[in-house]
């Protein structure tokens, strides 16, 4: 967040309450930005290129459709929306641990970045984060649901959309069976390694954030739907740059890391003066 928004959000005082959170969780937060960590980002990062990049080069190697684009958009969304549901079914506890300690983590970089710069006070909303689960299933469900009936029937409209002849390319099937094989692999691994240690370990599930993706594209896809005329056809270099946004999402996700070594290392400093006084 810029630090525009960040100036327009109701701010509220750091209580002593929030520097007791903070000291007791800081340690780990810290600990937690390792190798794993590290690991998770790229894993992470390098399925959102796949989401975003795979599409891209089948427009310009292969010829893909703008619908094609879209298509494999919305398919490589709902799989990963489709195994979080199966994450968090079948490792409730695991997903309830690792959304704990995130909000915990992120009110201990809230506070950190405060006192880096010498204040004591932050956004409310930042301080006061909740977990929600019911409330991410259901963006997921009702409106990533509603956005995604409402770009397929945009597509359909005028011109018709046929799936079977949009997946019938031999470049589709074989980049979505890529796409869904590692979305598949990654998330057995994850739930594999949690069976391991029930009790302890901690699952990573995104209720909400894709949803609310799908119903944002929604927007864009219906309007220029309309502005498409009779023929329906949704711009290619539009979804070109839909999907380049999406690529540029998963570098930004890399390159972030650099830029938390600053506010890492500070946390290191700053826990180490602590301990000698």
């Amino acid at each position: 967040m810029s630090q525009r928004q960040d100036e327009q959000l109701e701010r509220t005082p750091i209580t002593a309450d929030d520097m007791e959170r903070f000291h007791r969780n800081a340690p780990a937060a810290l600990a937690r930005r390792g190798p794993a960590f590290v690991g998770e980002t790229f894993a992470e990062a390098f399925e959102t290129l796949l989401i975003g990049g795979v599409p891209i080069v089948g427009m310009l190697q292969f010829g893909w459709s703008a619908n094609q684009l879209l298509l494999f958009l919305l398919i490589g969304t709902w799989t990963a929306i489709l195994l979080d549901f199966t994450k968090y079914l079948s490792l409730a506890g695991a997903a309830e641990r690792y959304a704990a300690t995130k909000i915990d983590d992120w009110h201990v970089w809230v506070v950190a970045g405060a006192l880096r710069k010498g204040e004591r006070e932050a956004p409310a909303e930042h301080l006061r984060v909740k977990q929600e689960p019911a409330l991410g299933a259901f963006v997921d469900l009702v409106c990533g649901g509603i956005g995604t009936l409402f770009i397929l029937l945009a597509l359909a409209e005028g011109s018709g959309l046929h799936v079977r002849e949009m997946l019938a390319e031999r470049s589709v099937q074989w980049s979505l069976a890529g796409l869904i094989g590692y979305q598949l692999l990654l998330a057995a691994w994850e739930i594999a390694r949690c069976r391991r240690i029930p009790g302890v370990c901690e699952t990573k599930v995104a209720l909400g954030m894709r949803g609310l993706g799908l119903f944002l594209l929604m927007f864009l896809v219906v309007i220029l739907r309309e502005s498409a005329g009779e023929t329906g056809e949704i711009s290619r270099g539009v979804m070109l740059t839909v999907n380049g946004l999406i690529v540029a999402l998963a570098i930004f996700n890399v390159v972030g890391l650099l830029w938390l070594r600053g506010e890492t290392g500070w946390m290191r400093d700053y826990l180490a003066e602590q301990r000698r006084k």
